[in-house]
């Protein structure tokens, strides 16, 4: 015997799915925020926190800080996405990502350095969507032995 109740569940147990297809289970209603960063958004660096001390302004020379200044250029103010800075600077060679306490807080830490330059930034994404500079290494000391 088809009731009320039984309607309103077989009602709630027809969801349609991202490719447009009808589910049966009602359990498919719950959304999970996925654990990565919004890459269609402009590439945006930040200076939120202090610099590691090993890592830091202080430590580069004028060429290093040139390269620096070459970065922003090419990333920020060219305007691009998270996607086209990752593309052009991710560094897919030993660890990509790497787990580090700054400040009592667990962050993911990735680098960017061009081509087979040893200059990298380390750093990680917020949660306002802005890389956060936490380390400057010009001389690619960090992960070097990967």
């Amino acid at each position: 015997m088809v009731t009320k109740r039984n309607r309103q569940l077989a009602h709630l147990s027809k969801v349609p799915n991202q490719k447009g297809s009808i589910l049966t289970n009602a359990q498919t209603q719950v959304k999970s925020q996925p654990l990565v960063r919004v890459t269609s958004n402009r590439f945006k660096l930040s200076l939120s926190l202090s610099l590691h001390r090993d890592y830091c302004f202080k430590k580069l020379n004028k060429d290093e800080l040139k390269k620096l200044d070459q970065f922003v250029s090419e990333t920020v103010d060219k305007g691009l996405t998270i996607t086209q800075v990752d593309t052009l600077f991710l560094r897919n060679k030993g660890p990509i990502k790497a787990r580090e306490t700054i400040k009592g807080v667990k962050r993911e830490i990735i680098h960017y350095g061009k081509d087979r330059d040893s200059f990298r930034l380390h750093g990680f994404y917020d949660d306002n969507g802005y890389f956060v500079l936490y380390k400057i290494d010009p001389k690619h000391k960090v992960h070097k032995g990967h």
